[in-house]
């Protein structure tokens, strides 16, 4: 048995020691407090849920047995000063696995299979910000699901995700406790994009994309309300000659609704551009297409050598009357409003491959590591690369205003994943993710760079600690509360002064990370 050492850290001045490059640092980022969960086993795992000014909720898969079977879970519930309010333990089924996580008024929600071989056999854990007390609700869906989507909206617990490989959308009310199965989505030409609920009017809408006769793919907009009682339903009409990859949507707001995504002619796997539409009451006002070419700094993340050549090559196609097409993968984020303006988010990529022959490394362009009279083996997927962030602001109008790019380096995933958190405020926005225990970070202000690329280090606890790795298994920022995140992750840390009473501990960190857009950048 063991228990969990929590070491409070909460020292405003807490400082970081990293042998790194000089680099800039920003003038805007500040990281006030800091709390510690010491790692006694290397397979426990941390969740992190943010709930806004009701704090995070901190759940830590323990494997610790439990007396009766199962697994404790440890779950701490932490207020925006980083102070824990209360801690209790949970059971998990020996069998269970966590399937996903959720924060609605108040209220936590923790989803769990019961049975890694009936899939249809789910328990939801509700539990309060304030106190302890917490509910189960075990969920029978009858039928096999996939889970892909998980959210709370009112009194609903939202179920999506694919049974028999066909789009499946399941609400549960927590009063009747009787899972429902939402019409109209139970058929093969579709996939499930996004779930995406509205806080303040309690409704949800299902994004999906469509095959058409043609066989070109578009996007639809389901809207219902909490009980699942559909009041709206929207169809882009993408025209004859273009597929819709993927969307984002806004909240349905008396009846308007933007969507955002990326276009393609031909690839379903590669976008050449952007669209956006606008919907009022169910009608398609207009749909409107933007190449990658017609934006001024989507090419800005690139040495400037290499995209004044792309910009060149890009102007003598207009000066013929054509536009020069480029294909990316793009992972596309939510959007965001802004005082009558709209703020679109998306992430380029590309899948990595380890091409391997017996005993030899092979690469398909005949650079080192080529042998040749080897035949090429069967790939191994390495993870998605992630190369920069696409972020453009839009009008009411669906023009684009204005647009930004910000440089991803390092970072590597075996699923997709949104990577760059974009808040804005005023006129200003700021781009930041983390990695390598930094916090790099961008602020712009329409087509204007206010503050380059920064790096500023995730401070640590003591001024005598020093990591012991560079590139931790665990790392990440989410946005919490006004203009607040935070930053978590594991690092392996050393003090050879004792303070904190050891030489060396492993933790699970969270850092409050706080901007001010208005001060002085760098």
């Amino acid at each position: 048995m063991y228990k969990l050492l929590i070491i409070l850290s909460l020292i405003p001045a807490i400082s970081f020691s990293q042998k790194k490059k000089d680099r800039d640092t920003s003038a805007v980022i500040m990281q006030p407090n800091r709390i510690e969960f010491e790692k006694n086993r290397d397979g426990s795992e941390f969740f992190v849920v943010e709930g806004g000014l009701d704090g995070i909720l901190v759940a830590e898969e323990t494997l610790e047995p439990a007396k009766g079977g199962g697994y404790q879970w440890k779950l701490h519930m932490i207020d925006t000063a980083l102070q824990i309010k209360w801690s209790q333990t949970l059971v998990i089924p020996a069998d269970g696995s966590i399937l996903g996580y959720e924060y609605f008024d108040g209220k936590f929600y923790l989803l769990f299979s019961k049975n890694r071989y009936r899939s249809e056999d789910l328990i939801v854990y509700q539990l309060s910000a304030k106190s302890t007390d917490h509910i189960a609700y075990e969920i029978t869906t009858v039928f096999p699901i996939e889970i892909t989507h998980f959210e709370s909206v009112g009194e609903t617990i939202l179920l999506a995700g694919y049974a028999n490989f066909r789009p499946v959308v399941i609400t549960y009310n927590i009063n009747d406790r009787i899972p429902r199965v939402v019409p109209g989505f139970y058929d093969n030409k579709n996939d499930i994009l996004d779930l995406v609920v509205d806080e303040e009017s309690k409704l949800f809408s299902v994004i999906m994309s469509e095959k058409m006769r043609n066989k070109k793919y578009t996007v639809r907009v389901r809207t219902f309300t909490d009980k699942g009682d559909i009041i709206q339903d929207n169809l882009v009409n993408p025209g004859e000659r273009k597929s819709l990859l993927d969307a984002a949507s806004t909240t349905f707001a008396g009846g308007l609704q933007y969507l955002a995504g990326t276009h393609s002619r031909k690839s379903l796997q590669y976008s050449q551009g952007f669209y956006l539409s606008k919907f009022i009451n169910g009608q398609q006002q207009f749909n409107k297409y933007f190449a990658f070419a017609d934006l001024n700094n989507f090419f800005g993340h690139m040495k400037p050598k290499r995209e004044q050549r792309i910009k060149n090559r890009i102007e003598k196609k207009r000066a013929r009357g054509k536009v020069k097409k480029f294909n990316y993968r793009l992972l596309v984020h939510e959007i965001l409003e802004r005082d009558g303006e709209y703020i679109m988010i998306a992430e380029a990529y590309y899948p990595r491959y380890n091409y391997s022959t017996t005993g030899n490394s092979f690469s398909p362009y005949g650079g080192p590591g080529y042998t040749p009279g080897f035949s090429r083996g069967n790939p191994y997927f390495l993870g998605y690369k992630y190369t920069h962030a696409v972020v453009l602001g839009f009008d009411p109008n669906c023009n684009i205003l204005w647009d930004q790019t910000f440089k991803i380096d390092d970072i590597q995933t075996y699923s997709l994943e949104e990577n760059v958190v974009v808040s804005a405020s005023g006129d200003r926005v700021i781009l930041m993710y983390v990695e390598e225990n930094e916090i790099r970070s961008k602020v712009v202000e329409k087509n204007e760079v206010v503050e380059g690329r920064t790096f500023n280090p995730v401070k640590l606890s003591y001024e005598t600690d020093e990591l012991k790795t560079k590139d931790p298994n665990v790392e990440g920022l989410k946005k919490w509360y006004g203009e607040t995140l935070f930053a978590y992750g594991e690092q392996n840390i050393k003090n050879e002064s004792g303070v904190g009473g050891k030489t060396t501990r492993k933790v699970f960190y969270i850092n409050k990370i706080q901007y001010n857009l208005n001060r002085q950048p760098n």
